[in-house]
């Protein structure tokens, strides 16, 4: 009989914070990040550090705001806006930064070995920078409620399985090659159409989203 197996190793580690704050519910402030460490990728670009920052302004808790005319229309009004950073490792495999070798061929109960991909010892995190502006505004006591965001996501140094001429002798290589982006509007609509003593609400909903 034969016998055959395999093994692979794979190990994370991970590091991430965050900080709230938030001023007489006026002012609000998060601050995030996020450190991740993998063995799939070679030591020099083993760490991805993935920074984050979100900030609100409650107007309609401002003096200002409540003793002018427009609060008795618009409830909330809060202006946004918000950065961060994500990585990806996603379809990198345990060794490619490294090599693995496969047997190949058996003549006269001699066999080989060669390499199975073509290693790229250059790999890193494929990274995603997304930015959105946003607000929301509460009308009549919110029983509407408009929610309305810009974004702008840009992913670079995108993982991509590079296509070869067949006389290399690999069909791919995985690299860092490209970059891609998102961007376009949101928006929601939220209403109470109808709302008793007993407790019973018919709410409607409703959003769009344009994108390029």
């Amino acid at each position: 009989g034969n016998n055959t197996g395999t093994r692979a190793e794979f190990r994370i580690i991970s590091n991430f914070g965050r900080l709230n704050y938030d001023f007489d519910q006026r002012y609000l402030l998060t601050l995030v990040y996020r450190i991740d460490a993998t063995s799939s990728l070679a030591e020099e670009n083993r760490s991805g550090f993935f920074p984050g920052m979100s900030a609100g302004w409650n107007v309609h808790r401002e003096n200002f705001y409540k003793n002018s005319s427009l609060s008795k229309y618009i409830s909330t009004l809060k202006p946004r806006i918000s950065y961060g950073e994500n990585g990806n490792i996603a379809g990198i495999g345990n060794y490619d930064v490294q090599g693995v070798y496969g047997s190949q061929g058996n003549h006269n109960g001699i066999g080989g070995f060669l390499n199975t991909g073509i290693i790229n010892s250059s790999l890193r995190w494929e990274k995603s920078k997304t930015k959105d502006v946003g607000i929301d505004i509460g009308i009549l006591k919110n029983r509407i409620t408009l929610i309305f965001d810009y974004f702008d996501r840009r992913t670079s140094d995108l993982l991509t399985d590079l296509t070869l001429p067949s006389y290399v002798g690999f069909s791919t290589v995985k690299t860092n090659l490209g970059t891609f982006q998102n961007k376009g509007i949101e928006l929601a609509v939220n209403a109470t159409v109808l709302k008793l003593k007993n407790g019973l609400t018919w709410d409607v909903s409703a959003n769009a989203t344009k994108i390029k």
